[in-house]
C-alpha cells in the first residue's frame, strides 16, 4: 500500500477518499470492505490473516473507514515504504458533536417502525454474507475500540430495543469515552508514524497540504467534501444504490420470500390439520408409537 488512512470516523475520512480518487489512488472504503475484503477483516479480527496482501490482490493503494482505519498500525508496519494520513477536526468538541450526530442520524433513519425491523434483518443474518460479516466487525470494534470495551450490545440493536431513541439513550453513557479514544488515537498515530511519512490534515485546508504531501499537482477543483452528518443522500447513493447495497438488498429479499413461504405452509397445513380433525397428525403419531 502506498497510503495508510488513519483518521477517525467523521473525520472528513469520504471527502478524504473522494480527494485520493481525484488524485488517481485506488481507494478500499466503506463500500469496497464491504464488497471485497469483509470476509478477509473478520478473520483478521481472529488473526487469522494478513490484510495487507488481500489489498494488493485487488489492487488497492489506499484504505479508508471501518474497520482498517481502527486497525492502522497493522497496515503501517505491513507497508515500509507507506505514508500515513491522519485526518483531524478543528479540535474535539467539533469531532464530538459530529460523531454523536452522525450516530443519532443513521440510526434514526430508518424511522419506525423501520429499526426495528432493519435490525431484527440484520440480527437474523437475513443480509448478504459480506454484510453479515460486515456487521459482525463493526459491532466488536464499536464496542471495544470506540465506546471502550462496552458490554451493551449496538448493532444490531436487542430485540427488546424498538426505537432507534431507546438505542441512542442507551449510548449516551459512553459518549465520553469515545471522545477519549479519538484523542488517545490521534496520539498514538503521531508517537508511531515518523514525522516525514505523517500527514495531519484537515479537509478545510484544501489541496495544498495532501498534494504536497503525495508529490501530485493541486487539481483545478475545490476539495470534496461528502458525507457531512444530516447529508442522507451520499450514504444511499455510494453504499445503498451501489453493488454492496444491492447484493444485500437481493439477500434480504430471498430470506423474507423463504420465510413468508415457511410461514403460509405452516399456516396451510394447521388449517387443513384443523379441518380434518388432525387427521394427519394422529396417523404420525400413531405411527411412530408403533415403532417405538
Amino acid at each position: 500500500m502506498e497510503i495508510i488512512c488513519a483518521g477517525y470516523p467523521k473525520t472528513c475520512s469520504k471527502s478524504c477518499s473522494s480527494a485520493l480518487r481525484l488524485l488517481e489512488y485506488n481507494v478500499a472504503d466503506l463500500a469496497e470492505n464491504i464488497h471485497f475484503l469483509s470476509e478477509v477483516w473478520y478473520d483478521y479480527i481472529d488473526g487469522k490473516c494478513s490484510i495487507h496482501k488481500e489489498y494488493k490482490k485487488y489492487g488497492f493503494q489506499a484504505n479508508q473507514d471501518v474497520p482498517s482505519n481502527v486497525h492502522w498500525e497493522a497496515l503501517f508496519h505491513a507497508s515500509p515504504n507507506s505514508k500515513v494520513i491522519l485526518t483531524v477536526r478543528d479540535n474535539t468538541e467539533v469531532w464530538r458533536k459530529s460523531f454523536i450526530g452522525f450516530l443519532k442520524q443513521e440510526n434514526l433513519r430508518w424511522g419506525n417502525p423501520g429499526f426495528w425491523i432493519f435490525n431484527r434483518i440484520t440480527s437474523l443474518g437475513w443480509t448478504s454474507p459480506n454484510m453479515n460479516r460486515y456487521f459482525l466487525t463493526t459491532h466488536e470494534i464499536m464496542k471495544k475500540k470506540f465506546f471502550r470495551n462496552c458490554d451493551h450490545d449496538f448493532y444490531p440493536a436487542p430485540w427488546n430495543v424498538f426505537t432507534a431513541h431507546q438505542l441512542i439513550k442507551i449510548m449516551e453513557p459512553y459518549w465520553e469515552a469515545s471522545v477519549d479514544q479519538y484523542e488517545a488515537h490521534i496520539r498514538r498515530v503521531k508517537e508511531v508514524v515518523p514525522k516525514d511519512r505523517l500527514l495531519i490534515w484537515n479537509v478545510k485546508d484544501g489541496w495544498e497540504p495532501v498534494c504536497k504531501f503525495l508529490g501530485k499537482p493541486v487539481p483545478n477543483i475545490p476539495i470534496p467534501h461528502d458525507n457531512k452528518t444530516g447529508d442522507t443522500e451520499f450514504i444511499k447513493k455510494y453504499l445503498v444504490e451501489g453493488a454492496a447495497g444491492k447484493e444485500a438488498q437481493a439477500w434480504s429479499s430471498w430470506y423474507m420470500k423463504k420465510a413468508l413461504c415457511q410461514v403460509l405452509f405452516i399456516g396451510g397445513l394447521f388449517i387443513y390439520e384443523k379441518k380434518t380433525d388432525f387427521k394427519l397428525s394422529k396417523t404420525i403419531f400413531s405411527f411412530a408409537s408403533s415403532k417405538f
